[in-house]
């Protein structure tokens, strides 16, 4: 039998196809020449089965190999050779010793091998295709992962990237309080105040208050107090140790999702040494100016007294004349006087109680030989019975200001009213004048120290630009808010003082 020519026919096939399945540079060859193996294994399984299957009737269950090659390799089409090779394998045992089949029991064997081998290829190549389509997704979905991971890979190193390029510190501390994000600044002034970023109590030993002489408690300090929830809108505080202390202006805000709720804290900082220390040095200059100014001042105005004393009835020229030095020289003392004021702004409140009304009408007085001059009368309207906690000095210049300011850009003759209304919680201030209308560019600057609007510079009105801001500040050191509004000629500044 192994001199069978058929036979050794399909050792031979079988052997050329095992080899060339090893051997074949298959990755350089079109996917298609995959076929010519099974196709050769089907025949060389053909020839052995019509020598052997008298002898192993089994033998053409060797077709399953190459019939499971075709079936998970390719895609459905591969199914139509696998029935072709199965009905080839039986077929060709018949037509090898020229008979056909005649018996039920012949045709049984024609039939079971392909249908056995139809079945198993029709569940191999399903399976294979689900096989197939999941390691499709497998790899799309990992070749997704890789693209997601490069993205937020190169987001990380962006941010870090631009965090370190900013002049601004940031910290950001997730929902639990654990810092997840701190650029280089950050860490600086972490260090310079005494603590580390990523350690409660997230505070040190080297914070000082605004005001450069106050320490300011660990649990106020910037990073627990945005850790509570707080939202910081520009606290400044001075971190380091003494000769090397930097001032620092910080906001805070709360990040939330789409849901509400918290993502984190994030918290930036800003060094603002340098206009810290221009703001002190003006500060300083504005008290010494002030004060060397108003010696000589006295002296003058004193040295007027004895010649206004000295000056003979029938010498009217000259004492007109002094007359309008002393105006001069109070006009000089006002703005001595708001220099004076400008230093004391940021000296800390002395709250107590005062009969408002008493202290509006002192500033009435203040100003009412100007007005007079000009042709104001000073109408009060509203509820003046309030007697209400506040720093009695900084409200009364606060008034006196807002009086003043409307005596200067009043039109001639026309009235100034002054109205008061209480409420349970707060009490309202209002001046009103009839002049030029405001714009609204102009209001917003209103306030800025030094700040003079072009009317006022046109018109050569006296003034170092102080008096608002003297007002803003006396205001808002209450807790307090002011209001300036202006329309067709009518300007109000209005104060807002809650109950102290």
């Amino acid at each position: 039998m192994l001199n069978s020519p058929l036979l050794q026919t399909a050792l031979a096939l079988a052997l050329v196809a095992s080899l060339a399945s090893f051997v074949a540079p298959w990755e350089r060859i079109a996917r298609g020449w995959l076929t010519v193996i099974p196709a050769i294994d089907i025949v060389a399984v053909a020839l052995m089965r019509s020598e052997l299957v008298t002898v192993v009737p089994s033998a053409g269950m060797l077709s399953i190999f190459p019939i499971l090659w075709l079936a998970y390799g390719f895609a459905w089409y591969a199914i139509f050779g696998a029935v072709a090779g199965a009905a080839f394998i039986a077929a060709f045992t018949f037509a090898a010793q020229g008979i056909v089949p005649t018996t039920a029991l012949e045709w049984v064997n024609v039939i079971t091998l392909p249908a056995l081998i139809i079945g198993v290829a029709v569940v191999v190549n399903i399976a294979a295709s689900r096989l197939r389509r999941s390691a499709r997704l497998a790899a799309d979905a990992q070749r997704e992962q890789q693209r997601a991971l490069r993205e937020a890979l190169d987001s990380q190193i962006l941010t870090r990237d631009v965090l370190n390029t900013v002049n601004a510190a940031v910290a950001f501390y997730d929902a639990t309080g654990e810092l997840t994000m701190a650029n280089e600044l950050a860490k600086d002034f972490a260090r310079r105040a005494g603590f580390q970023l990523d350690r409660p109590p997230f505070a040190g030993d080297r914070v000082l208050a605004a005001d450069r002489a106050t320490p300011v408690a660990p649990s106020d300090q910037i990073i627990p107090a945005a850790l509570r929830g707080e939202e910081l809108d520009e606290r400044m505080e001075w971190v380091g140790p003494p000769g090397e202390q930097a001032a620092i202006l910080a906001s805070s805000r709360r990040i939330t999702r789409e849901d509400g709720r918290l993502l984190g804290n994030v918290i930036v900082a800003y060094d603002v040494s340098e206009l810290a220390h221009a703001a002190e040095i003006r500060e300083q200059f504005l008290r010494t100016v002030s004060h060397e100014l108003r010696t000589p001042m006295t002296g003058i105005r004193g040295f007027l007294d004895l010649a206004d004393d000295a000056v003979e009835p029938h010498q009217a020229k000259l004492r007109e004349h002094l007359a309008i030095v002393r105006r001069r020289s109070d006009d000089l003392m006002d703005r001595i006087r708001e220099l004076l004021s400008a230093g004391a702004a940021s000296d800390p409140l002395r709250p107590r109680q005062t009969d408002l009304s008493a202290l509006i009408s002192e500033a009435i007085d203040s100003v009412a030989s100007k007005a007079h001059e000009r042709g104001h009368a000073i109408e009060q309207t509203g509820d003046w019975d309030v007697v209400w906690r506040i720093d009695a000095g900084r409200v009364r210049q606060a008034v006196r200001e807002l009086l003043t300011n409307a005596v200067k850009f009043s039109a001639p003759g026309t009235p100034i009213g002054i109205a008061v209304h209480p409420a349970r919680d707060e009490v309202r201030v209002a001046v009103t004048s009839r002049g030029p209308t405001i714009p609204l560019a102009e209001r917003v600057r209103l306030f800025d120290r030094f700040y003079r609007t072009p009317y006022a510079t046109a018109n050569a009105i006296q003034g170092f630009g102080i008096g608002l801001t003297l007002v803003h500040d006396a205001i808002t050191a209450h807790g307090g808010a002011v209001r300036a509004d202006s329309a067709d000629g009518v300007t109000t500044f209005e104060v807002t003082i809650p109950c102290g």
